[in-house]
């Protein structure tokens, strides 16, 4: 099964289809390796006024956060920003950033949504899907559903419900 993203033609369409298409591809369990050896962490950002996209991957020991490895790839962006597509945009450059990893780590954290997604394909998720590694989506803000802030104290949390699923 091929997870290679398609070139940018405009057609918005058929990426909500695809994204579709790969949502039924994400699995919702623990996967990952126990106990963890390594983590790593993705974050996305742009320079050049938007013409580069650059990902910058860290990778942890799992017990101790010692750094292992770090790497940052540039690349040209290669579709404009459109709210609910981000990962068309954002993914190729998290992949390269993986790629130029010492090694995979047994679980990614990726700053953006998982399922939390209106097609529940979020970044993290796409990224799940394309790298076939557990990932995380780490989001700053909710884009879909409703929760109760979670309590104050730490490892405390509520679940976000969207169209009735959590």
């Amino acid at each position: 099964m091929s997870h290679a993203l398609p070139q940018w033609q405009g057609d918005t369409a058929a990426l909500r289809a695809l994204q579709s298409e790969r949502a039924t591809q994400v699995i919702l369990r623990d996967a990952f390796a126990k106990p963890l050896r390594t983590i790593a962490g993705f974050d996305v950002g742009f320079e050049d006024d938007g013409a580069t996209t650059r990902a910058a991957a860290i990778l942890l020991d799992a017990d101790t956060l010692t750094i292992i490895d770090q790497q940052v790839a540039r690349l040209p962006t290669r579709m404009p920003y459109i709210p609910g597509l981000l990962s068309f945009r954002e993914l190729p450059a998290l992949l390269d950033a993986l790629a130029m990893l010492k090694h995979a780590p047994d679980l990614a954290f990726i700053d953006g949504h998982g399922i939390a997604h209106p097609r529940r394909l979020g970044i993290a998720a796409h990224f799940g899907v394309a790298s076939g590694l557990p990932a995380l989506g780490v989001a700053k803000t909710l884009l879909v559903g409703h929760f109760d802030p979670p309590g104050p104290e730490p490892g405390q949390y509520t679940p976000i419900v969207h169209r009735g699923e959590v």
